[in-house]
């Protein structure tokens, strides 16, 4: 996250005379100006190719009990959707501990899945793409999901997972129990990447 400096910096004036003024009727995170994806993301798709192309859904990955939510005309499909991503947030936040990449790692930015099983270890960006993989696997359409970086004072730089609903964008959050609509957040929204798409990122302004 150090590496986001110039990019914080830039947001965080920007924040200083509008992050107050969030709009409470905007459900959605909003797309800005193109930027950098995180260096730690860039690092993890050549690193792993596959986890990168998963992130994305290219190829679609084999799931045998898909949840069928495609489309705002499926029934109910928000309140399905949203009760898979309070099982998948509540799961992992219960059974990964968290420590930072220089625990796990031995350096200080590293973006890899924490897995869930026993012994399961990572920071919030390894969060939230375990998160966003098991939600794919489980059949969440990935073309809604997506990594947001965010800022709050006393917490400094942090990665949240975002998943779109029709009603608007809710958060996944490794600091937080609950699933919530994004501008109901204490955060400042700096940077966001295009849904299912890891590569391709804008300022969320």
């Amino acid at each position: 996250m150090a590496r986001f400096l110039g990019v914080f910096l830039a947001c965080l004036m920007v924040g200083m005379h509008g992050a107050e003024a969030k709009p409470a009727q905007q459900p959605f995170v909003p797309s800005g100006t193109a930027t950098d994806m995180p260096t730690g993301l860039a690092e993890l798709c050549r690193a792993q190719p596959a986890t990168c192309d998963r992130l994305a859904a290219t190829p679609a990955p084999t799931v045998s009990t898909a949840v069928s939510t495609t489309g705002p005309d499926a029934p109910d499909a928000d309140k399905t959707r949203l009760r898979l991503l309070k099982r998948i947030d509540g799961m992992v936040n219960a059974r990964v501990r968290q420590q930072s990449d220089m625990l796990s790692y031995g350096v200080g930015e590293l973006w890899r899945p924490s897995g869930s099983g026993r012994n399961a270890v990572g920071d919030c960006e390894d969060l939230a793409i375990e998160k966003r993989l098991e939600l794919i696997d489980a059949g969440f359409p990935p073309e809604r999901l997506f990594f947001a970086v965010v800022y709050q004072s006393g917490i400094g730089l942090h990665t949240v997972l975002v998943a779109r609903l029709d009603g608007g964008d809710m958060v996944l959050d490794s600091r937080s129990s609950f699933v919530e609509p994004w501008q109901d957040t204490r955060y400042q929204w700096l940077i966001a990447e295009h849904p299912g798409m890891p590569t391709r990122w804008t300022t969320a302004s």
